[in-house]
């Protein structure tokens, strides 16, 4: 097993340690949850304490898939701290939307004893908002969960219909380094008119198509629902 392999398979997720390293010690960082959406949103890493002009590599992994990936790498500059942004690691599953990983970065300018820096524990959530469990008719109470939005935030769901919001509903503050609200709820909190529908997740308390970030679901209302 590599020095890296070990160094990342020490400890799980769950029991990193996060402590502030010393003056000259190797370190990596980003933030504490990063959101994810496919191919587009990227995260910010930074190291320092490795070599000066040197070269590393930053690895990730988790706690379901050991064995760790590179996400990014990169020449360090003067003082041996490196600035760059890279996508964030996937999901182990596909159906996941929240998931730990650890960051660690690798200097290879002495082979035989390569600068390894200590785990650091980050968060990915896939930017959204879903409802549990899958609705079937507008009455079923259902959760409603939105992830990835500006911490301390209303977030808001606005049903509308035929081009008209027929109502706005909070979840209440997002909460947490990754931004989430959730609430228990009627599938559709307002009349039911047969046709299809849309709900706008946003954080602006008043609709607007140019709210950003949103989060658009499209969904039929059918006569044989009653």
């Amino acid at each position: 097993m590599s020095v890296l392999r070990r160094a990342l398979a020490v400890l799980p997720v769950a029991a990193l340690a996060v402590t502030a390293p010393s003056a000259h010690a190797a370190a990596v960082g980003t933030l504490p949850c990063v959101p994810y959406i496919a191919g587009q949103q990227t995260m910010p890493v930074v190291a320092t304490g490795f070599t000066p002009l040197g070269f590393a590599t930053i690895y990730t992994n988790s706690t379901a898939e050991p064995t760790p990936k590179i996400l990014t790498s990169g020449r360090l500059d003067g003082i041996g701290g490196l600035q760059v942004a890279a996508f964030p690691p996937s999901f182990t599953k596909s159906d996941a939307n929240l998931q730990t990983f650890n960051l660690i970065g690798e200097d290879k300018a002495n082979p035989a004893a390569p600068i390894i820096s200590p785990p650091v524990p980050f968060q990915v959530v896939r930017f959204g908002s879903t409802t549990s469990p899958a609705p079937r008719r507008p009455s079923q109470t259902v959760r409603y969960t939105a992830r990835g939005f500006a911490t301390g935030k209303r977030i808001y769901v606005h049903f509308r219909f035929a081009g008209i919001t027929r109502r706005s509903v909070s979840l209440g503050l997002a909460k947490g380094p990754c931004g989430i609200a959730t609430k228990r709820m009627r599938a559709l909190p307002t009349k039911s008119r047969f046709g299809t529908w849309t709900a706008w997740t946003t954080q602006a308390k008043k609709f607007s198509v140019n709210s950003k970030p949103f989060v658009k679901n499209s969904f039929r209302i059918f006569r044989t629902f009653g």
